[in-house]
């Protein structure tokens, strides 16, 4: 029997939400759409089936290698869409709700307004998830070095 849509959606969701993603973000990634995120959010936590499921995704979760928990950290690092942090452009109350912030390393808020972040570093969470996978040789590590060759040539040629 094949899963309806809904199913497939409310599971997604389950997912996002044991791998800490806030209620919102679970709602747009599982495919919700951009409407009422917290409204549905809601109805999906009030089902006990829902709380129920999440609840052993992740006690799965916890109890996975740590190698395995730092290998989804740096996939979703190296990865991962930083789009969440658009909520920042919002007012105050939405940045506090809405964004997404596990890609930034530091967010500073001059004097002078507006909000500075700085992110992580993609090509190292790359490099790191190639240690971690191949010992860093063969052809994940020369694109490694080619990724970074690229960028410092980029970095040296701004500063020029």
């Amino acid at each position: 029997m094949k899963q309806s849509d809904e199913a497939k959606r409310r599971e997604l969701f389950c997912i996002f939400m044991a791998r800490g993603f806030s209620p919102e973000e679970s709602v747009r990634r599982a495919g919700y759409g951009a409407g009422d995120c917290g409204r549905q959010s809601a109805a999906l936590l009030g089902d006990a089936k829902v709380r129920r499921r999440i609840s052993r995704l992740m006690k799965d979760l916890c109890c996975r290698a740590p190698e395995q928990t730092a290998r989804a950290g740096l996939e979703r690092l190296a990865l991962g869409d930083v789009g969440g942090v658009l909520a920042l452009l919002g007012d105050e109350e939405t940045f506090i709700r809405d964004a997404d912030l596990f890609h930034v390393a530091e967010l500073r808020r001059p004097k002078g307004g507006g909000i500075e972040l700085k992110f992580y570093d993609r090509l190292r969470a790359l490099s790191l998830l190639a240690e971690m996978g191949a010992g860093g040789d063969g052809a994940a590590g020369s694109l490694l070095s080619a990724l970074e060759k690229s960028a410092r040539a980029v970095g040296s040629a701004e500063d020029a």
